[in-house]
């Protein structure tokens, strides 16, 4: 249940107020005009979470402008970008990889199913029940109900079921996959150890989350990251920042050189255009 707090004091405000407050927190305009039409299509609560991430003091924008904060947030803005075509390649070809060589391997294209190919049974079948609301939204034929009253749907082949379910379920389901072969497997054809194959994936997956809610990027804590591999380790890469997504995402795509020179020229030339402080935030070392 959701209700509205008891005493709540802040009231709704225009935007030439919102560009007073700022200015009173000592932040410069060039142009206030502009600022105010800027405040109108990018939330004051937004704008503000992009400036509290350029000072050291919260709310306290001594020696910063208007301009400096745009920057950032349209340099943020496009590396988010960058990184949802990176991310639907990387999505699209694990889904395709996963069912692949699974399903291929054990001959059962409905191997997703059964509890005794996970690690942890109880998971897995908690998995499969949201599994169940990707399934409807699909169209997935239903056979009937249960005696609770719940459908049961016809199993899609693997195949299919990685194109309808979430990237995030498939990414539980590969995490929790009772045979290593698999995760070597799948591993080795993205450039990855079968442990390091299953951070990159989880990792991928709470990125791609991040990014499609149009969150913030550089100078964020990430809910998962990537294991800091020996490669990332001799390029200085920080394992804590986006760098370390960048360099994953560069690997992964070493069987489509096309695609991987494409997103790193893009990667590159935004890292060009950055200010020195915005460039640290990268954390990619040497790589760029």
């Amino acid at each position: 249940m959701i209700q509205k707090p008891l005493n709540w004091a802040k009231p709704a405000t225009s935007v030439t107020v919102q560009v007073s407050i700022l200015e009173q927190r000592h932040m410069t305009f060039s142009d206030k005009t502009k600022a105010e039409n800027i405040l109108r299509r990018v939330n004051y609560y937004r704008f503000c979470h992009y400036a509290n991430s350029l000072v050291s003091v919260q709310n306290d924008y001594t020696g910063l402008s208007f301009d400096d904060v745009v920057t950032f947030y349209n340099i943020d803005r496009e590396l988010r970008s960058i990184l949802m075509e990176a991310l639907s390649w990387a999505e699209v070809s694990f889904r395709t990889s996963f069912a692949y060589i699974v399903s291929n391997d054990k001959q059962d294209p409905f191997f997703y199913l059964d509890s005794s190919n996970f690690k942890n049974p109880s998971f897995h079948t908690q998995t499969l029940i949201e599994c169940e609301k990707d399934f409807k939204n699909a169209g997935i034929t239903v056979l009937g109900q249960d005696a609770n009253g719940n459908n049961i749907y016809e199993a899609p082949p693997a195949w299919q079921m990685v194109e309808v379910v979430s990237f995030g379920k498939i990414s539980k389901l590969f995490c929790n996959i009772d045979k290593v072969k698999y995760l070597d497997k799948v591993g080795k054809y993205f450039g990855f150890t079968k442990t390091e194959i299953k951070s990159v994936i989880k990792s991928l997956a709470d990125l791609r989350n991040q990014c499609a809610h149009h969150r913030k990027i550089l100078f964020s804590n990430f809910n998962s990251t990537p294991a800091v591999t020996q490669d990332m380790r001799a390029l200085q890469i920080d394992g804590t920042k986006i760098g370390s997504f960048i360099f994953c995402l560069h690997k992964m795509m070493k069987n489509d050189t096309e695609m991987q020179n494409s997103f790193m020229k893009k990667i590159s030339d935004l890292y060009k255009k950055c200010p020195a402080n915005i460039k640290n935030e990268f954390g990619t070392g040497s790589f760029l």
